[in-house]
C-alpha cells in the first residue's frame, strides 16, 4: 500500500505530485499559501459565504457537503475557492488540511483517503479545472469517494472543484457509432457524478459596473483618475470578455504604465 509521508501537525496544506517516469508520486508541502482577501472578490459574496459555512460546518462535525463552482473562464472561480481555504488555513489553531491533487491524478485518491480518514483533522481535496472526456472512466476512483462503498464515507473528508462546466463533461463528437452504448452509458456516470456535489454554483460574466468596481478595489487612490474607466472598457472588449482575470490583468498593465 502506498504510504504518504507528510507531517499533518506542522503541514497544513500540501500537493501531490503525480509520478513522472522514474520518479514516484509524493504529497509536496505547500510553505507559501495564497493571501488573496476575501475583499478583493466583487459580486460573489453569497457564493463565499456558503463555501465559507460549509468549510465551518466540516470543521465543527455538522452536516456538510462536497462543492463544485462551475462557470465561464476567468470568473474567479479558483481564485476564490484558494482564497477561501486560505482564510482558513491562516487561522492559529485551525484543523483544516488541504490536499491539492490533478486531475489526471484521481486514480491516487483512495490511498489518500486510507491515510488521512482517522486522522484528526479535517481534509479538503482540492482539484482545480474538472472535466472528463466522452470515453474517460478516470471517474470512478472520485465517484467512490463521494458515494462510499462497504466502507462509509470518511466523515472528515470533502471534496472540492472547479470547472468550466456544468456537469463535468466535455462535449465530442463520435465518429465511431459501435462504441456509442458504452459512451453514452459512461456520459449518463459523469452526469451523475455533478449531482454528487450538494453545492454547486454557477459563476458568470462580469457587467460593466461590477468589472468597474473590482478595478477600481485594486487600483485604490489611482482610481480617482477618470481616463482608467473607458480604458479598462476598451480593454475587455479588446479581450471579448469581462472578467476577474481580465480585470486583474488590466490593471497591472495600469500600473506598470503599459495602457
Amino acid at each position: 500500500m502506498k504510504n504518504f509521508e507528510i507531517d499533518f501537525q506542522t503541514i497544513r496544506a500540501c500537493v501531490y505530485r503525480g509520478e513522472v517516469g522514474r520518479f514516484g508520486g509524493h504529497l509536496r508541502p505547500i510553505t507559501a499559501l495564497d493571501k488573496t482577501s476575501l475583499e478583493s472578490f466583487v459580486g460573489i459574496d453569497e457564493q463565499i459565504a456558503l463555501l465559507k459555512a460549509n468549510t465551518q460546518n466540516l470543521l465543527c462535525g455538522r452536516p456538510y457537503s462536497h462543492a463544485l463552482f462551475w462557470g465561464a473562464r476567468g470568473c474567479g472561480k479558483t481564485s476564490s475557492m484558494r482564497a477561501i481555504l486560505s482564510s482558513f488555513l491562516h487561522e492559529t489553531e485551525t484543523k483544516l488540511r488541504v490536499i491539492e491533487i490533478d486531475k489526471q491524478d484521481l486514480p491516487i485518491l483512495p490511498f489518500i483517503f486510507d491515510d488521512i480518514r482517522d486522522l484528526p483533522y479535517k481534509f479538503v481535496l482540492f482539484c482545480d479545472d474538472l472535466s472528463f472526456a466522452r470515453d474517460d472512466e478516470s471517474y470512478k476512483p472520485l465517484k467512490r469517494i463521494l458515494d462510499g462503498g462497504f466502507e462509509k464515507v470518511a466523515d472528515n473528508v470533502a471534496f472540492y472543484a472547479t470547472s468550466n462546466l456544468r456537469h463535468l463533461l466535455l462535449e465530442e463528437y463520435v465518429q465511431d457509432t459501435s462504441q456509442i452504448l458504452h459512451q453514452n452509458d459512461i456520459y449518463d456516470e459523469i452526469i451523475s457524478l455533478s449531482d454528487r456535489f450538494g453545492i454547486s454554483i454557477g459563476f458568470y460574466t462580469l457587467g460593466s459596473t461590477e468589472y468597474l468596481e473590482l478595478i477600481a478595489h485594486e487600483l485604490g487612490e489611482i482610481s480617482q483618475d477618470s481616463l482608467w474607466k473607458q480604458k479598462a472598457l476598451n480593454y475587455a472588449t479588446q479581450k471579448g470578455s469581462r472578467n476577474a482575470r481580465i480585470a486583474r490583468e488590466f490593471i497591472n498593465l495600469y500600473k506598470g504604465n503599459l495602457l
